[in-house]
This record gives structure tokens, C-alpha cells and sequence, in this order.
């Protein structure tokens, strides 16, 4: 029994590394495949005036959720967008992840870790 117990305590830490490894790997790629798609898209949300930097959370053919971090790395904002004849066109504002501000969302949450991994604070 206390095999099994160790085995597991040894497991799970392993398992949620690789699910969260994927995670940021797939977060590259999109954004690396896709990011210069959004640069300027943000514009017509306006909430954001400017951005740091931008990651792509999902991208299909027809929607996309894109995660801008704001000016100063202030606020981390997910927007989504569709896809109308070709062009990325603003859908809705999925909402203010994290804000360095204050307010409500004055606090990290998890999986919106990037502006501390990429942002380097």
C-alpha cells in the first residue's frame, strides 16, 4: 500500500507538469503561427489602448481567443474573434484575467500565467 501511495505522490506533480508543459508548448506554436494575425486587432476593443505583447490561447478557422497583455504588463485581457470573409473581425470581450490595478480582478489565475513567465516579472 504504501508502494501505491508513493507512486502516486511521484505521478501526479509529473503528470500536471506535462499537461501544463503542453500547455505553454501549444501557446507558442499558435502564437507563433498566428500572432502577427492580432497585432492590431485589439483596437477595436476599447478597453485596451495599447499592448505589450499578445498570446494565442485557441485558433480554428473560424474563432480565435487571444490573451493581450496590456501596456506596462498592467492587465492581462482575453478577447475573442471571428473569422468573417476572411478577416479577424472583434467578437466579445472574454474578460480581464489579471489587472496589477486593482479591482476585481486584482489577483493571478491560473492557467494565465504568461505575463510572469514571458513577461519577466
Amino acid at each position: 500500500m504504501k508502494k501505491v501511495i508513493k507512486i502516486w505522490v511521484i505521478l501526479i506533480p509529473v503528470i500536471f507538469l506535462l499537461v501544463w508543459g503542453v500547455a505553454l508548448i501549444k501557446c507558442e506554436l499558435l502564437t507563433l503561427l498566428h500572432g502577427d494575425e492580432f497585432k492590431n486587432n485589439y483596437q477595436e476593443n476599447t478597453m485596451i489602448d495599447e499592448i505589450d505583447y499578445l498570446k494565442v490561447l485557441q485558433y480554428s478557422e473560424n474563432t480565435a481567443k487571444i490573451y493581450y497583455v496590456t501596456e506596462n504588463k498592467s492587465t492581462g485581457e482575453v478577447l475573442m474573434f471571428k473569422n468573417i470573409n476572411n478577416e479577424w473581425v472583434y467578437d466579445q470581450w472574454y474578460g480581464t484575467i489579471w489587472s496589477g490595478i486593482g479591482g476585481s480582478a486584482s489577483d493571478v489565475v491560473w492557467p494565465y500565467l504568461w505575463h510572469f513567465i514571458y513577461g519577466g516579472i
